[in-house]
């Protein structure tokens, strides 16, 4: 629909956008609100936003004084509308705060070019467009199963060595998570096994890969701030912004030095990767043209970046799901037995191909414990959404992470039911959109096979070797940049 299209349709049928119910997101004219106080120090966004819809309808405007409005809806069949039209120019929401920092990085390293993260236009898609061809091949991706394999073994290895003698693991297992993220990920961005997993306390792995991690956690905990509270980063340096250039330029540097490895490596006239492989990822996208040195680093910094809580927080909330629903997990180790029955060197992508339920617990993962609120995007024309006329320049997003729990989408949704993903859909047909973890579109996440393959490899290991249980408070989600456990994650592990 054109905007030309959609003016007579507003004049006759279409409600106009202040008709929208709206809650202004901040105090305004120094009136403190305790409500929205509440909100950002409980760090339960999701909920606030799930009290709005339950208030004012499935769609409502969210003013932020100096800001653009955004608007949040729960319709999928809108979700998938607002991509459709969406698709030629596909602009998001920017992380502004990481955006500006590097348009005025000190040394003007990133010249302008701050990568597919923070880029809209065509200096998004002058580097998507390359990267996507390498790493969203499942081939390409599919020759890293053996070392992600090899990961996930030295986890559950380090799992028996963290056990008390009740077979439950310590509070700061999700700083093992985090590490088995990091190795996992670095054998495809960085080309190497950074070997902090499971290395001896103190040692100097350990210590790097402490560091790398600590870095990432407080860049995501720093965006949190700058991103969804008050930006006054815009106007001085506040101290979340601080913290952001102090972590992003550590981060620019430790991912730096392992790129320059590689890169020194391969200029020795070697014809195989580091591990091995003919054309690794991080080889062939030195080698596309119109990538820059610059570019494939920044690519590269920005996938560790991503991958490190996005896929650990995921693993803490499924095991946790297995814990709560016995039947389920018999179900997973039922299938991985017979997958796996016979075979002892390391999984292969014939392995994965064949774990269609395993892959299903993924998916119900993500619909009950989303990572994200939604699907989210910038208008460059004017929409009709809920009935509701929208003007170009509004921010919009799908709240996917509430669709996930709407019966009519997916029935008993407070149930595991993994299930409903099973290719017979025996739960019924599932519209395309109600659960998108991976975002839809020319920008979805381009790290989406490599994530899935990570998680796949570890709870096959996993549930091969253990039952998980856990006797202890529910586990539920806070907000920050990406969503993550509100407890620790004191899992037992009974071997089987």
């Amino acid at each position: 629909m054109t905007s030309q299209q959609s003016l007579p349709h507003r004049r006759t049928a279409v409600r106009p956008p202040y008709k929208v119910k709206f809650k202004s997101s901040l105090p305004l004219g120094g009136v403190r609100s305790s409500r929205v106080a509440n909100y950002f120090n409980s760090q339960k966004i999701h909920k606030y936003w799930a009290s709005l819809i339950a208030r004012y309808g499935p769609i409502v405007r969210l003013v932020n004084p100096g800001l653009a409005p955004i608007v949040g809806f729960t319709s999928a069949e809108d979700c998938e509308k607002l991509n459709r039209i969406t698709m030629e120019q596909p602009v998001r929401m920017p992380l502004a705060s990481l955006k500006y920092l590097r348009d005025n990085w000190t040394d003007d390293f990133f010249e302008k070019r701050g990568g597919i993260l923070v880029e809209n236009g065509d200096e998004w898609w002058r580097v998507r467009s390359r990267v996507q061809t390498t790493l969203m091949k499942p081939m390409v991706v599919g020759e890293y199963v053996a070392e992600m394999d090899d990961v996930a073994l030295t986890f559950v290895d380090r799992i028996q060595e963290l056990q008390d003698k009740h077979g439950e693991m310590p509070e700061n297992f999700q700083e093992e998570l985090y590490k088995w993220a990091l190795e996992s990920v670095g054998v495809v961005a960085l080309d190497r096994r950074l070997g902090c997993l499971g290395a001896p306390e103190g040692s100097l792995k350990a210590r790097q890969g402490e560091e790398l991690i600590n870095v990432v956690n407080n860049l995501f905990a720093s965006m949190a701030v700058t991103e969804i509270k008050t930006q006054l980063w815009r106007l001085f340096p506040t101290p979340s912004y601080r913290r952001l250039r102090v972590n992003h330029y550590k981060l620019l540097d430790l991912v730096g030095q392992h790129v320059a490895e590689t890169v020194a490596f391969l200029g020795q006239g070697k014809d195989k990767s580091v591990a091995g492989r003919q054309n690794s990822v991080i080889q062939t996208l030195l080698s596309t043209p119109g990538l820059t040195q610059k570019d494939v680093l920044t690519f590269i910094m920005d996938i560790v970046f991503a991958g490190i809580d996005t896929t650990s927080h995921t693993m803490a909330f499924c095991l946790y799901l297995l814990a709560r629903n016995p039947e389920a997990q018999k179900k997973l180790q039922k299938e991985v037995d017979e997958v796996t029955a016979g075979h002892q060197g390391p999984l292969t992508s014939k392995h994965l191909a064949r774990l269609s339920y395993t892959k299903a617990i993924i998916k119900e993962t993500f619909r009950i414990f989303p990572l994200t609120f939604g699907f989210a995007r910038t208008l460059l024309r004017d929409v009709v959404l809920q009935g509701y006329w929208i003007p170009a320049g509004y921010n919009v997003f799908s709240l996917n992470i509430l669709l996930g729990w709407d019966a009519s989408m997916f029935p008993r949704p407070e149930e595991f039911l993994p299930e409903r993903w099973l290719r017979d859909r025996p739960m019924g047909d599932i519209h395309p959109y109600a659960s998108i973890p991976f975002g839809a579109g020319p920008r979805m996440c381009v790290g989406r096979r490599v994530a899935e393959q990570e998680m796949y490899t570890l709870l096959t290991r996993v549930a091969s070797r253990f039952t998980v249980e856990y006797h202890h408070e529910d586990l539920e989600q806070l907000s920050g940049l990406v969503l993550y456990p509100s407890r620790p994650l004191k899992f037992s592990f009974v071997p089987r």
